[in-house]
């Protein structure tokens, strides 16, 4: 009876090894799947690479695209999107909701992974259309 219930002991620990490393393996295939994270810089840290890759003028990108929207600018970050750098820009539109534009920084251009970057220059201030999406919808 005792190797019985040695036997059962040691089907349940594998079991629940295997459950446990199938569960590990769809973790770490949902994370590679996963789009790039942003990752943004401290002000000395973006200074400093404005500086060394010759960077676009982030203020100078935030005016752009704040009178392209109609919106006041609030603030712009330096982030690190996979490989390559983009500006964060903040926005308040008129209607009271921020807005959040991804800006490519060494072109200065909106960036590709913003929702409809095309539809920027025609004026258009849906939150769907002008970048990342908005805040307090």
């Amino acid at each position: 009876m005792r190797a019985a219930g040695g036997c059962w002991r040691r089907t349940l620990a594998v079991a629940a090894l295997a459950a446990t490393a199938a569960f590990l393996r769809a973790a770490a295939s949902r994370a590679e799947d996963a789009p790039a994270r942003l990752q943004c810089f401290t002000m000395a840290q973006a200074r400093s690479k404005m500086e060394a890759q010759k960077l676009a003028d982030p203020f100078r990108c935030m005016r752009d695209v704040a009178l392209r929207l109609q919106a006041e600018p609030l603030g712009a970050r330096l982030c690190q999107l996979g490989e390559g750098l983009i500006y964060e820009i903040s926005l308040l539109r008129r209607d009271g909701h921020i807005v959040k534009i991804l800006v490519d920084a060494f072109s200065g251009r909106p960036h590709s992974s913003s929702i409809g970057a095309g539809s920027i220059g025609a004026g258009s201030i849906g939150a769907g259309s002008i970048g990342a999406g908005s805040i307090g919808d």
